[in-house]
C-alpha cells in the first residue's frame, strides 16, 4: 500500500513539473562530464532530480516492505514448527505414560531437532531413558536441563540418582556436596550422602552424617531414623576396635546395650573384645545378658563357640542348665543344649534333650535333622559313626541358618546386617517350615 501510494504522489507530482517546465522554456548548460554538456530547462533539471529522489525512495520502501514480509513468514513457520514440537512432546508424554518407551523417546528426539533447548522435552527425554535404563542418555539429557538453568537443584538430585544407579558414587557424592554448599541444611541432601557413605563402607562418615540428620529433624525425627543411627554408632565402635581404639570402641558399645538392649550384634562385639583381653567372665556374661534382652539364638552360639575355643565346654553346660531353669520352655536354649551335646559327642545326653525340644515344636525341621543324627548314633550304622567320630571329635558342628525378617534371606553364618536388604538386627534362628517336618519320634 505504501508504495503504491508513494507511486500515485511521484505521478502527480511529474505532471505538475512538466507542466511548469512548459510555462519556463529557459535552457542552461547542464555539464556531465569535464567536455560533455547539454542544454536543459531549469524545469526538466528538476524533475529530472526528483524522479531519481522518488525512486530511490519507492525501491527502498520495496526492499523494507520484501524484508518485513520475508521476516513474518520466517516467524509464522518457526511457531508452526514450534507448535508442531510441542505437540510431540505432548504426544512423547502420552507414549510414556503408557510405558510405549521407544516411541516416547523417538517423538522427544525429533522435537528436540526443532528446538534443542526445550527444558520439557529434555525432562522428559531424561524420564524416557531412565525407564529404559539408557542411563547415559539420561545424564545427558539432565545435564543440558542444569545449563539452561543451573540454579534448579532439583536437576542436581536427578543426577545424583542416576549417578548412584550407574555406581558413580564418586559423582553422586559430589553432585550432593554441591547441593549441601549452595543450600546448607538440606535434608534430602544430607540422607543422600549418608546412604552414599554406607553403600561404600564408610561408616564413621555415613554416623556423623545420620547424627546432623537427626539434630536437624529433632522431635520429629522416626524410629527409623533412630535405628539407623544406633547401627551406624555400632559400626563406627567397630571401626574404633579395628583402628586399636579399644578403649573407645568398649565404651561405645556398652554406650549402645545400655540404650538400645535390643541391638544384638553390640553383645557379641563386647563380648568378642573382652575375650581377646582375657575376661572370659564378663564375655560369658555379656552373652547371657544378651540372650535375656534379646531372646537371639546366635548369642547361645557365641557362648558356645567361646566355650569350645577356651576348652571349657562343661561351662557352657552349667550355663544353659542355669538358662533352662530361668526359661524352660524355651525351644531355642532346648535345641541348642541338644546340638551342643552331639558337638561334644554326648549322644545320650543329646538325645534327651532333643526329644525335650521336639516336645515344645515338633514341626521343626532343625529338631529333625539333629534328632536323626542322635538316633544314628545310637545304633544305626555304628561302624560308620565311629570314623565319623574320630574325624570331628566333639568340635564337629550341626548348623541351622539364619533368616533375615525383613527380606527373608537365609545365611548358615550370623551377621549384624543383612546382605541383601542392608539392614541391621535383623537375622534371627531360622528352624525351617513346618510343612516339610516330620516327627522324629515317629521314625
Amino acid at each position: 500500500m505504501a508504495v503504491r501510494l508513494l507511486f500515485l504522489l511521484f505521478v502527480v507530482i511529474l505532471v505538475a513539473f512538466s507542466y511548469i517546465s512548459l510555462l519556463n522554456g529557459q535552457h542552461i548548460q547542464f555539464f556531465y562530464s569535464g567536455s560533455g554538456q547539454v542544454e536543459v530547462t531549469v524545469s526538466e533539471l528538476a524533475i529530472l532530480a526528483f524522479s531519481l529522489g522518488a525512486a530511490m525512495v519507492i525501491l527502498g520502501t520495496m526492499v523494507k516492505d520484501v524484508t518485513q514480509a520475508s521476516k513474518h513468514w520466517k516467524e509464522s513457520r518457526e511457531k508452526q514448527r514450534r507448535d508442531a514440537a510441542r505437540a510431540r512432546v505432548a504426544k512423547a508424554s502420552g507414549l510414556f505414560q503408557r510405558g510405549i518407551l521407544d516411541e516416547a523417546a523417538a517423538e522427544v528426539q525429533k522435537s528436540l531437532s526443532v528446538n534443542a533447548e526445550d527444558r520439557e522435552a529434555l525432562d522428559l527425554l531424561a524420564n524416557v531413558e531412565s525407564e529404559r535404563k539408557n542411563y547415559l542418555e539420561a545424564v545427558k539429557a539432565l545435564t543440558r536441563v542444569k545449563q539452561i538453568d543451573p540454579s534448579d537443584i532439583t536437576v542436581y538430585f536427578r543426577l545424583a540418582e542416576l549417578s548412584r544407579k550407574m555406581n558413580d558414587l564418586e559423582n553422586a557424592l559430589s553432585l550432593l556436596r554441591t547441593i549441601e554448599t549452595s543450600e546448607g541444611e538440606n535434608l534430602r541432601a544430607w540422607e543422600g550422602i549418608r546412604d552414599i557413605h554406607i553403600l561404600r563402607e564408610e561408616m564413621v562418615a555415613a554416623y556423623a552424617m545420620q547424627k546432623k540428620i537427626l539434630k536437624l529433624k529433632g522431635k520429629t525425627a522416626s524410629e527409623g531414623d533412630k535405628a539407623l543411627f544406633d547401627a551406624l554408632r555400632y559400626e563406627k565402635a567397630v571401626r574404633r576396635m579395628a583402628e586399636g581404639k579399644t578403649d573407645d570402641a568398649e565404651r561405645r558399645l556398652r554406650e549402645l546395650i545400655k540404650d538400645q538392649p535390643l541391638f544384638t550384634a553390640a553383645y557379641p562385639a563386647l563380648a568378642g573384645h573382652l575375650r581377646e583381653r582375657g575376661n572370659l567372665g564378663e564375655a560369658t556374661e555379656t552373652l547371657l545378658a544378651g540372650y535375656r534382652a534379646t531372646r537371639n539364638a546366635v548369642l547361645l552360639i557365641r557362648l558356645e563357640d567361646l566355650g569350645v575355643e577356651t576348652e571349657r565346654p562343661e561351662a557352657v553346660i552349667a550355663v544353659y542348665h542355669d538358662l533352662l531353669r530361668e526359661f524352660p520352655s524355651s525351644y531355642d536354649v532346648n535345641l541348642f543344649l541338644g546340638k551342643f551335646y552331639l558337638r561334644l559327642e554326648m549322644n545320650d545326653e543329646a538325645l534327651e534333650q532333643l526329644l525335650k525340644a521336639e516336645h515344645l515344636d515338633p514341626e521343626c525341621e532343625s529338631v529333625n535333622v539333629l534328632l536323626a543324627e542322635a538316633l544314628r548314633r545310637r545304633g544305626r550304622y555304628e561302624t560308620a559313626c565311629h570314623h565319623y567320630q574320630r574325624a570331628f571329635g566333639y568340635k564337629r558342628r550341626y548348623l541351622i541358618p539364619f533368616r533375615c525378617t525383613g527380606c527373608g534371606q537365609t545365611t548358615i553364618k550370623w551377621a549384624p546386617r543383612c546382605s541383601s536388604c542392608g539392614v541391621w538386627n535383623e537375622y534371627a534362628i531360622f528352624h525351617g517350615h513346618p510343612e516339610h517336618a516330620i516327627p522324629a519320634t515317629a521314625r
